[in-house]
This record gives C-alpha cells, sequence and structure tokens, in this order.
C-alpha cells in the first residue's frame, strides 16, 4: 500500500511538473493532455486515473503552490511603512514576482468556472495576511472598519488590480502597480483610522 502510494505521488509530481514546464513555454491555453502525456511519457489512460481534465491537474498544480504566489511583502509591513508616500520595497519586490511568474499566474484569472475555487483560495489567503499585518502595526489604534472588512476590501481590490494588470496586458511595470496600489490601501487605511494626510 506504501509503495503503490508513494507511486501515485510520483505520478501527479510528475505530471504537475510537465503542465509547468509547458505552461512556461506554451502558455496555458494551447497545451493539450496529449501533449501532457507525451512529455511525462506516460499513457492517457494514467493520465486519467489521477484527473479528469487539464483544468483539474491545474488545480492540483496551484493548490501546491498557493503560498509561491506572493501578493504582497515576505515580510510583516510596519505602520511607517503602510503610511509612507512610497511604496515600501518589499511590495515593489512582490510585485516583480508575480510578473516573473506571470504565465502560472494569468490562467487562474481567466473566467473559467472550473477555476474559481481557486480565484477565491487567492483571495482569502491574501486577506488573511493583510489582515494579520494591520492587527500588528496598529494594535492600540481604533478603525471605523473591522479589520477584517478592511482586509477584504484591501485584497480584493489588489486581485482585480492584478486580473486587469494580467488580462489587459498594459505597460505599467511592477514598480508602476506597486505604487498604485500602496497609494489606494494607503488612502484606505488613513481613512479607517481617522488619521491626517501627511501622517506616517
Amino acid at each position: 500500500m506504501v509503495k503503490a502510494d508513494r507511486r501515485v505521488q510520483r505520478t501527479r509530481e510528475l505530471l504537475q511538473k510537465t503542465l509547468i514546464e509547458l505552461m512556461r513555454a506554451d502558455g496555458y491555453e494551447s497545451i493539450t493532455i496529449q501533449q501532457i502525456v507525451d512529455r511525462a511519457n506516460i499513457g492517457r489512460t494514467a493520465f486519467y486515473l489521477h484527473y479528469h481534465n487539464k483544468d483539474e491537474l491545474f488545480m492540483s498544480c496551484h493548490e501546491a503552490m498557493i503560498s509561491h504566489f506572493h501578493f504582497g511583502p515576505l515580510y510583516p509591513l510596519t505602520r511607517e511603512e503602510l503610511l509612507s508616500p512610497e511604496a515600501p520595497q518589499g511590495m515593489t519586490s512582490a510585485y516583480q514576482h508575480l510578473e516573473d511568474t506571470r504565465e502560472l499566474l494569468y490562467p487562474v484569472f481567466q473566467g473559467k468556472d472550473s477555476l474559481m475555487t481557486l480565484r477565491r483560495m487567492l483571495r482569502d489567503w491574501n486577506a488573511q495576511e493583510i489582515e494579520a499585518n494591520l492587527r500588528a502595526a496598529f494594535a492600540e489604534a481604533d478603525s471605523s472598519i473591522p479589520f477584517e472588512v478592511l482586509a477584504a476590501y484591501l485584497a480584493g481590490a489588489q486581485i482585480s488590480l492584478l486580473h486587469w494588470w494580467l488580462e489587459k496586458r498594459r505597460p505599467y511595470t511592477p514598480e508602476d502597480l506597486a505604487q498604485t496600489f500602496h497609494r489606494l490601501q494607503r488612502a484606505a487605511i488613513r481613512d479607517a483610522f481617522g488619521l491626517a494626510k501627511d501622517s506616517a
């Protein structure tokens, strides 16, 4: 039984690795199951023993990689960084990371219902990170908006901005996007905590 479980895991990991390699080279939409099994050197029957279709394989890849997509800095931002006029370096680095993983991330934001669950997971995970950061940075402050509501709003705004960026392929750099979201986030935070515009 243990050997069988290990074989199953190895096959799934091989298929996930193969799909990611193909996506980096060709994008997601053009990839076929036949290409996947040919590159992985397994039969179609073996593929269907593990996954019903390409979308399900894609979901399994990204559920395993969900923490790979950093919508925000890898470390909590201080109150001073959250209120700074300039986007913190950590936020700029996060958007650069998203640019670097664009080919993997783009299919998540296409309109397929089968990927809606993954989009919700990414949004909720992002909201949890933002809420934890806000609670740490403003532990002693009173907010006119509950932390979880403010975090959900900011996460939704960030996901929508990222979706637009990926879908429209506008010529905005990661630095542009980081600064834009930072300004929007800063305005919402200042309003929630009743801070003056020049507060930092």
